[in-house]
């Protein structure tokens, strides 16, 4: 038997470094999941609907034969394989969506007009995901993790543009994730609650500004077996910006969190406490065609682990990216709600750090490329993937025995999503999802003599067909 709260914080660890909050590639960019929408009063609707069919090789991540736990010394007689079977699945997904933001906002960003007192942004959208097994004497195990996905905001900006201004919002997502047991039904399933509030000053009519804010983010595990790893965050916020050229401007952004797992008992190797971090960059362009996107800084965190000694990080985090633009600009895209119409090459690099469910935090540097492309509003290619190299300190066992090896991951992922527009308002669309770690890791899952370890490897493809309908 695997002791399971490891390997439970193992899978967790995975699920926490997935690149994007959504499943369907076109949730995830406003660009591609609203059409023109529907202007009615102070402001424009755009509600929409998927349905997709399609197949996913690997529905549990499992290791597949390879899957084993085995004595980490060589010497011991005791090895015990253990076999992970790949178990893959058709899959039927159903997504409807709507959005909403004031007209004045979108009119401005587009360049036509100033904005108004207040605007205000939400967005709703929820996926129910019908699973049937590919292999019949699976079926019990698959068709059990039917469920249904949902994300939720609102937002609200007050005096946008304005000498004082303010901002405040909050949103919901239901993430739907099993883990590498196929008997518990969606053992990950969490709702994430955020909430934030801003307060922010432009004085020389918005060539300068800084924010101040603080923002708290609630994770909830709805099986009560692993209600245990339920934590909440608050952080407060610093973020400045100098705009000294009319297409440059030098950012700063800072944090100071605190982490608390709010269970009674929570898992000994997890580290509440404090982290700190600060960076400072450029952002603008270089021609009309290319911007970059530079950050430097440095984060510290100061975790104490319920047992062990504590370990931290403390080193540089940053970002470097360039991005191409197939149509001129004139200023930088800045946040908010893009321009339907504007494509762009993305290349860069991050550098962060953030907890973890395995150990008090991992590092995370990652090499990216994203890419959206808009053909006379007729094809959409969306292109998204990277190369993570994930590390984080050795786990504690509740002896106080430290972890031995598996301080170290190498992941990949990639996202294709393709639609040709029929209409203005409806597409026939096909995505591509792959996910894997790129080498045999073998995490030590017990202390002492007889050490075992799991290999936590695995391969998964997803592809879908489908066809949608937005406004």
């Amino acid at each position: 038997m695997k002791p399971r709260f490891l390997i439970a914080a193992v899978a967790l660890a995975y699920a926490s470094h997935a690149p994007t909050t959504y499943a369907q590639a076109f949730l995830s960019d406003p660009r591609l999941t609203e059409g023109r929408g529907i202007k009615t009063g102070n402001f424009e609707l755009h509600p929409g609907i998927a349905v997709e069919g399609g197949y996913d090789s690997n529905y549990f991540q499992a290791s597949g034969d390879n899957g084993r736990q085995t004595a980490l010394a060589p010497s011991q007689a005791n090895n015990v394989t253990v076999s992970e079977p790949v178990i893959d699945a058709y899959k039927l997904r159903i997504t409807p969506s709507f959005s909403l933001v004031s007209r004045g906002a979108r009119a401005a960003q587009e360049g036509g007009g100033g904005l108004p007192p207040l605007t205000l942004s939400a967005h709703a959208a929820a996926s129910y995901s019908a699973l049937f097994a590919a292999d019949s004497s699976h079926s019990s195990q698959v068709s059990n993790q039917d469920d249904v996905g949902i994300g939720a905001g609102v937002g609200a900006n007050i005096f946008p543009g304005r000498t004082w201004g303010g901002d405040i919002g909050v949103d919901y997502n239901r993430m739907i994730e099993a883990s590498n047991d196929p008997d518990t039904s969606n053992a990950f399933k969490r709702d994430n609650i955020r909430g934030g509030a801003g307060v922010t000053w432009r004085p020389g009519g918005g060539l300068f500004s800084w924010r101040v804010g603080y923002q708290a983010n609630a994770t909830l595990f709805e099986n009560r077996a692993f209600t245990s790893f339920d934590n909440v965050h608050h952080t407060l916020q610093l973020a400045g910006s100098w705009k000294f050229l009319p297409r440059t401007a030098i950012l700063y952004r800072g944090n100071i969190s605190w982490v608390d797992y709010t269970a009674s008992r929570p898992p000994g190797s997890l580290g509440g406490g404090e982290s700190m971090d600060s960076s400072i960059g450029l952002n603008g362009l270089v021609s009309n065609y290319f911007g970059v996107l530079g950050m430097i800084g440095w984060a510290s965190t100061f975790y104490t682990p319920g047992v062990g000694t504590s370990q931290n990080f403390d080193s540089v985090i940053g970002q470097a990216q360039i991005t191409w633009y197939p149509n001129p600009q004139s200023q930088t895209p800045g946040g908010g709600v893009k321009p339907a119409g504007l494509s762009s090459v993305a290349l860069g690099y991050t550098r962060n750090t953030t907890t973890s469910y395995l150990g008090s935090y991992y590092q995370r540097d990652r090499g990216y490329l994203n890419t959206a492309y808009f053909f006379a509003e007729r094809f959409v290619v969306s292109l998204a993937g990277g190369l993570s190299h994930i590390t984080r300190p050795p786990t504690v066992f509740g002896d106080g025995t430290p972890q031995a090896n598996g301080e170290q991951e190498n992941r990949i992922d990639a996202t294709a999503f393709v639609e040709y527009r029929i209409s203005p308002s409806v597409g026939i669309n096909a995505t591509f999802r792959y996910d894997g770690e790129l080498e045999h890791r073998v995490y030590q899952l017990t202390p002492g003599p007889v050490a075992t370890g799991d290999d936590l490897y695995f391969n998964r493809y997803q592809a879908y067909l489908g066809v949608r309908w937005f406004l």
